[in-house]
């Protein structure tokens, strides 16, 4: 990252996705590793270029790997994936769609900061079975839990999966229908079931 090498990159990441398999890489090398930039970005340890560089590296690796999955099951269920409006941080919910996707589901997937109305128009087209969202850096702190109580009430009759740094080891209250993701693991076992 440091030198924007993309050859040694590759190399590094398709060994390991050869030993452990793709799953495992992403959850054991690669999210410790996002952590590890978000600490060197905070601290000004690297900057904008270097951070762009590789995350769009990763963001490749999961595209790729979501285009090989399997199509849905008539039994399977559907979730509905997409950033909330301002919200950009897209690693996370790209990896959800992959993880939601090998187990054979259902993906709508919505992207990158979506305004509310759209995200009603989706769901009410599709009546999802769940919705999954993550919320890094928008909402803004004292509106998480307005989004979160807005998200129940208007998805009354879905599940709501929140992940992120705005709801995960914060002081936020879960309406009945949500549940906050504090690790990947929660989501595999969700989407296992």
């Amino acid at each position: 990252m440091l030198d924007l090498d993309e050859d040694r990159f590759e190399k590094i990441i398709n060994t390991n996705i050869s030993q452990f398999g793709f799953e495992n890489t992403m959850i054991n090398i690669i999210y410790p590793f996002l952590n590890r930039i978000g600490t060197l970005w905070v601290t000004a340890s690297i900057g904008p270029a270097q951070e762009h560089f590789i995350t769009n590296l990763i963001r490749q690796k999961l595209i790729v790997a979501i285009d090989g999955q399997r199509k849905p099951q008539a039994s399977g269920k559907k979730y509905l994936l997409f950033l909330p409006e301002g919200e950009f941080h897209e690693i996370s919910l790209l990896f959800a769609n992959y993880i939601i996707r090998a187990r054979s589901h259902k993906v709508i997937y919505l992207g990158q900061s979506l305004p509310f109305e759209e995200l009603v128009f989706a769901y009410e087209r599709h009546k999802p079975e769940f919705l999954f969202t993550v919320l890094t850096s928008h909402p803004s702190n004292h509106e998480v839990q307005p989004f979160v109580n807005r998200l129940a009430t208007t998805f009354s009759d879905s599940q709501i999966l929140l992940t992120g740094y705005q709801v995960v080891g914060q002081d936020i209250e879960s309406p009945d229908n949500t549940h906050i993701i504090n690790h990947i693991n929660e989501l595999i076992r969700i989407a296992a079931s």
